[in-house]
């Protein structure tokens, strides 16, 4: 069986893409769905805890899209951990998302400790991917949020 495509396009692994090779790749995905799904709005922000020399000592970054957040990253310095910055951090974080009318917000952790954590600040497990590395699970969780707390 011939397939055309096969015939004019060739397939290769690249080591070291370019981003504006990587962009093309998003902006395709992008566009598909926003023809399948709506305008996803787009947006991103962070949050930073500093000392104050204005040295970021932790924060989360996040991207909203369809109303959702998802946390890319959250993390705090050695030094400032298990003191209820983590804690107050993902409030700002949950206060803004509501703020920019998110319904929800889900994440990723890797390790029991860290799912712990998102688990007392009533986050859901929704998946696990056992022994993802070195030993330890990466858990995905979300939290619905309510629509105002007044």
């Amino acid at each position: 069986m011939i397939r055309p495509d096969r015939d004019t396009v060739l397939i290769g692994v690249e080591s070291s893409p370019s981003l504006t090779d990587v962009a093309v790749l998003e902006r395709g995905l992008f566009a598909f769905e926003e023809a399948r799904l709506g305008p996803p709005e787009h947006a991103h922000f962070a949050v930073f805890a500093r000392d104050l020399e204005g040295r970021i000592e932790g924060g989360a970054d996040g991207h909203v899209m369809w109303r959702r957040l998802f946390i890319k990253t959250l993390w705090i310095a050695e030094a400032r951990r298990r003191r209820g910055l983590g804690r107050e951090l993902m409030r700002s974080v949950e206060d803004e998302a509501r703020l920019r009318g998110c319904r929800s917000i889900w994440l990723t952790a890797l390790g029991e400790p860290a799912a712990g954590f998102y688990r007392r600040l009533d986050y859901v497990e929704i998946g696990v991917l056992a022994d993802y590395v070195g030993g330890q699970s990466l858990f995905t969780l979300h939290k619905i949020l309510e629509a105002d707390h007044a």
